[in-house]
């Protein structure tokens, strides 16, 4: 019986990937670097292709040779990404905000006397909450949520100045909000657009007694990475884990979280 769906943001609940587009843009010309991609296609395949590498979004910078250093919280870079993302705010998916409520809705005390609590809805990003908070608040979907872990978060638990070592595809920042939302994996719904998402949610480990926990997958085509590569799932040493489910377009969410009550 499904307890808890937690999503992931970018790509997932809005496009973020035109605003990441419009932020290395401007970035580029602040900082006097000529923009090389022709295209939006171009760029995103550019964008991903070097997120998927050890150090994720760094590498991004480190290709265009503009000035960033994630690990430090003091870098220029992060207050005039917040002050970008401020300016330009990001809306959500068409569609999203009412399979939101759907889903909420769905999740809700009714007759089975064997659900007495009601689903728990989570938000597990590597963004920053106040970088996010406005755009799930203009949109009508933040009162809807329980819980979130977000860059904030990871930030406090990092060790040796590495925040990226906890980012997905690492599994800590799943274990923290199975944690937080009190459920166990394999009653979770993890909903994100990228392998990963995918990652992250397998083999999870909690503690008390050590033990690993597997979340129930889904994969949004329509984010950042696109069905083609979604298929190709992710290698373990137990061989290749796929997503359990697959969905198109936002509007496929809430049918889905019907099958799983």
């Amino acid at each position: 019986m499904l307890q808890a769906i937690v999503f992931d943001y970018d790509g997932t609940l809005a496009p973020t990937s035109e605003r990441q587009e419009r932020w290395f843009k401007y970035y580029s010309t602040q900082n006097g670097k000529d923009w090389p991609f022709k295209t939006f296609p171009e760029f995103i395949t550019f964008y991903n292709e070097h997120c998927a590498l050890k150090g994720g979004v760094q590498n991004v910078y480190d290709a265009l040779k503009l000035p960033c250093d994630m690990s430090d919280r003091e870098h220029p870079v992060w207050p005039a990404y917040e002050a970008f993302n401020q300016q330009n705010p990001q809306t959500l998916y068409t569609g999203i905000k009412e399979e939101i409520e759907r889903i909420w809705k769905l999740g809700g005390l009714g007759r089975n006397h064997k659900r007495n609590r009601r689903i728990r809805l989570g938000i597990n990003t590597t963004n920053s909450w106040k970088s996010i908070h406005a755009d799930l608040e203009k949109g009508g979907i933040l009162q809807y949520f329980d819980s979130f872990v977000t860059e904030e978060v990871l930030r406090q638990y990092h060790g040796a100045n590495d925040p990226d070592s906890l980012k997905k595809p690492a599994t800590i920042s799943i274990a923290l909000m199975l944690g937080l939302i009190d459920c166990e994996g394999a009653y979770t719904l993890h909903v994100g657009d990228t392998r990963n998402d995918l990652r992250a949610s397998y083999k999870v480990m909690r503690l008390n007694p050590n033990h690993p926990e597997t979340l129930i997958t889904c994969g949004a085509c329509y984010g950042y990475e696109g069905r083609e590569l979604l298929e190709q799932g992710v290698q373990t040493p137990e061989g290749t884990a796929h997503f359990d489910y697959l969905i198109d377009k936002p509007e496929e969410l809430s049918s889905l979280v019907w099958t799983l009550l």
